[in-house]
């Protein structure tokens, strides 16, 4: 499934509109009540899980098209051994199986018929598709096809430099995956040691202060206290899930998901566990 990131902006751009009028909806209705900090809740996720469901197809999408793309050069670089005409060779290619880039071959076979030349085919394609690596690797063949170099070893080498560019990404997010899991850990840890606190110690002193005339007076009331608490540890998860997305996969929207589930982590454990 195709969804490119304009579309995830304008999903965004949806979501946060439609989180807004929830939430002013709901300050109206439970202004004073303390419902509304679970609103926020439901706030936070009307948010950040539909454009994160809609970068978890764009990924997949993404993946798919580079690694697709080394394979189809390489193709290229052969059928040009082989003496085969460019066109004649793209025309083939696109009649092969490269996931979701074949739609996109087709298009590009389109164009070239319609007149244009393979570099300005290139260019559309690379526009159309809209993704950096893939960018990159059209500029390299534009400016080495206009500098006379030749197509084999321009297709294999852009080929190889594809190639090393998913190894390598592939490879981050297999090292910085331990640090996602701290960025939980953190969050669990924090919701873990407020729960106790709370209900061991704020909750007895403000039953003693209300039972009897102590001069130990709390400066915040239990419901002040939960609702301050609840408060932090959303701040934690919107941080800290948005931090994670942009060390494990280098975008802070990649890092929505994780804002969606340590939310309602959250949220569960301060209506179940907070007295």
């Amino acid at each position: 499934m195709r969804i490119t990131s304009k579309t995830i902006r304008s999903i965004g751009i949806i979501s946060a509109t439609a989180a807004v009028a929830f939430f002013v909806a709901a300050a109206i209705f439970y202004l004073t009540s303390p419902l509304l900090d679970y609103m926020l809740v439901i706030t936070i996720v009307i948010g950040v899980i539909p454009p994160s469901i809609a970068q978890v197809f764009h990924n997949r999408w993404r993946m798919k098209i580079e690694k697709a793309v080394p394979e189809f050069l390489r193709d290229l670089a052969t059928a040009s051994r082989t003496g085969i005409p460019l066109q004649a060779a793209l025309e083939h290619a696109s009649k092969r199986t490269y996931g979701p880039l074949t739609e996109e071959l087709k298009v590009m076979v389109a164009h070239m018929s319609w007149g244009m030349n393979f570099n300005e085919a290139l260019a559309e394609f690379s526009k159309s598709i809209d993704l950096p690596l893939i960018k990159k690797a059209t500029v390299l063949i534009n400016e080495a096809g206009k500098h006379g170099g030749d197509l084999n070893d321009i297709f294999e080498s852009t080929a190889k430099y594809l190639e090393s560019m998913n190894f390598w990404n592939e490879k981050r997010r297999v090292q910085t995956f331990p640090y996602v899991a701290i960025f939980y850990f953190s969050v669990l840890m924090f919701l873990f040691i407020i729960i106790v606190i709370s209900n061991m110690m704020f909750a007895p002193l403000a039953h003693s202060t209300a039972t009897s005339a102590s001069f130990i007076r709390p400066i915040l009331t239990q419901a002040q206290s939960k609702r301050l608490f609840l408060q932090a540890s959303l701040l934690e998860s919107l941080f800290g899930g948005l931090i994670a997305g942009k060390i494990n996969e280098d975008s802070f929207v990649d890092g929505l998901k994780h804002v969606a589930v340590l939310a309602l982590i959250t949220g569960i454990a301060f209506y179940f566990f907070m007295h």
